[in-house]
């Protein structure tokens, strides 16, 4: 696995960006570009190889596609595929790329000054420093803003009439720092200081968020005292498990109002997210985004779309 790092004073250049929607069986095609390229995948698998490596990227993860590398479809996509994606240059002459050993090797983060202020890998999540640190291939561990904040990218496109004005970058950079934070936050670099029962807990929900799941029910699950498993997991992650669940339950309702296709209602999304009414859902939805689900629905909705 690659990491780039790249200096926030130096803002990214914005090129294009766009929605690629494809009905069924996408070919990705084989490119060798001088831009660097940053997709999301909102519905779907991408089957993609770069530097003689496979990734098959799925429904919230993210790929980033390198500059003069070649890059190809090894797979056709199977069934419906909706990807958000973004073309642009790093400006900052002195970006680096790591492999994750090199990354975390202590005398590497003193290259990353302010970004982790202690020993405790852990705090990093809480800034960013003055860095982006863009990973080759990520899941959205605790999705924040970052698939907002790409819809408003692809609206100020879509008014700018696909122009690169300063809008465009200025989003462009909103959104990569909200991303860096977005990856800091998640347990992808620093997985190894989370104890591995911990670890399976917090796969448990984002697995069965759907189900009724409670403390009570998971701490039955895995042998735990309610009280104890909730202490346990706020301790190694600085979240308690009921964030955990909402967590989990918002980041599938939130994938779920941005599909054009099928459209499903607010009482639909409530149910297949495990929320135990609409109303509930609609509260909870609200508190933690600050708007409702329709005024998310709504928000940024126009983008520029490829139909493949």
């Amino acid at each position: 696995m690659l990491y780039c790092v790249a200096g926030e004073k130096y803002p990214l250049k914005y090129i294009s960006s766009g929605n690629l929607i494809s009905e069924n069986g996408f070919l990705h095609p084989n490119r060798n570009l001088d831009s660097w390229v940053f997709i999301l995948i909102n519905q779907g698998t991408l089957h993609i190889t770069q530097n003689n490596q496979e990734f098959d990227v799925q429904e919230n993860q993210t790929i980033l596609l390198f500059p003069h590398q070649t890059h190809f479809g090894h797979k056709k996509s199977d069934g419906y595929l909706s990807y958000f994606w973004v073309h642009f240059y790093i400006t900052d002459p002195d970006y680096k790329i790591y492999s994750r050993r090199t990354l975390l090797r202590s005398n590497s983060f003193s290259h990353f000054a302010g970004i982790f202020p202690d020993s405790d890998m852990l705090e990093a999540q809480h800034t960013t420093g003055d860095y982006f640190i863009l990973p080759e291939y990520s899941s959205l561990f605790h999705e924040k803003r970052t698939v907002l904040l790409f819809h408003q990218l692809l609206d100020m496109a879509k008014r700018d009439n696909y122009h690169a004005t300063w809008r465009c970058h200025y989003a462009l950079n909103l959104l990569l720092s909200e991303f860096t934070a977005e990856f800091l936050s998640g347990d992808d670099i620093f997985s190894d200081k989370i104890p591995g029962s911990i670890k399976e807990i917090i796969e448990w929900i984002r697995v069965h968020y759907e189900e009724p799941l409670t403390v009570a029910s998971l701490a039955k699950q895995f042998n735990y005292h309610p009280t104890y498993l909730t202490a346990l997991i706020k301790k190694h992650t600085g979240h308690t498990v009921s964030d955990y669940i909402t967590s989990y339950r918002i980041i599938a309702a939130k994938n779920l109002l941005t599909r054009q296709q099928p459209k499903f209602s607010n009482k639909s999304i409530a149910f297949m997210c495990g929320f135990k009414d609409e109303k509930y859902f609609l509260r909870v939805f609200k508190k933690v985004e600050g708007i409702t689900p329709g005024q998310y629905r709504r928000a940024f909705h126009e983008k520029k779309i490829n139909i493949k």
